[in-house]
């Protein structure tokens, strides 16, 4: 008798409700491109749908940048979005200007209710600067309008109810949730001087 029906090397996804891999699929804004990327190279394309679970404020190294203030954001792709994994967890980093953007249309978004029972749309705005065009992260956000929408939204639910931990073990920045000014202002002046003793070190070499 064959044993290839119970063959399993990573475990199976759980059928309607939402998958949370160990590792969070990790979706990056690539604010040189104007695209949504995945690793380096895989381009996604400009805008995604998405079901926000989650967001947390960091400050710390993410990439080529230092010392600046990130948004997490913890999120499942909408039915509608077919560049990303179904009913999955995923997560991306915002930062800068996509920061202030975000943050502006929850809190319009809030006086109504809570924004997280619709639909976000992440798309990229074309900026001048003074090293060439770059993008930012433009938000818009719409009410769930179909039934698959809206099944998801439960299925959503009945997940944030297990209360799943949503860490991401792939960076090491500083969460700053609950810290008043000062404590965020002293840390970012221990960071800079950080910063300036590793540069003198480095250029006294």
């Amino acid at each position: 008798m064959s044993n290839l029906a119970n063959f399993s090397v990573f475990g199976t996804r759980p059928q309607n409700s939402i998958f949370m891999p160990q590792v969070p699929f990790n979706l990056r804004n690539d604010c040189r491109a104007g695209q949504w990327k995945v690793g380096e190279e895989d381009f996604r394309g400009k805008e995604i749908e998405i079901s926000i679970i989650k967001v947390a404020q960091f400050f710390g190294n993410l990439g080529k940048i230092n010392n600046s203030f990130w948004l997490q954001v913890w999120f499942v792709s909408a039915p509608s979005c077919d560049i990303l994994p179904k009913n999955t967890v995923c997560l991306t980093y915002l930062k800068k200007r996509s920061i202030a953007q975000f943050s502006q249309k929850v809190t319009e978004l809030m006086e109504s209710g809570e924004p997280a029972l619709g639909i976000f749309k992440g798309s990229f705005l074309k900026h001048n600067g003074d090293k060439g065009d770059y993008y930012s992260v433009a938000w818009d956000w719409r009410e769930r309008e179909t039934e698959q929408e809206m099944e998801q939204l439960e299925y959503i639910a009945d997940f944030m109810a297990t209360t799943p931990k949503l860490v991401d073990l792939s960076v090491n920045l500083i969460p700053i949730d609950g810290l008043s000014p000062d404590e965020i202002e002293l840390l970012m002046s221990s960071a800079k001087a950080n910063e300036l003793e590793g540069s003198a070190l480095s250029n006294g070499r």
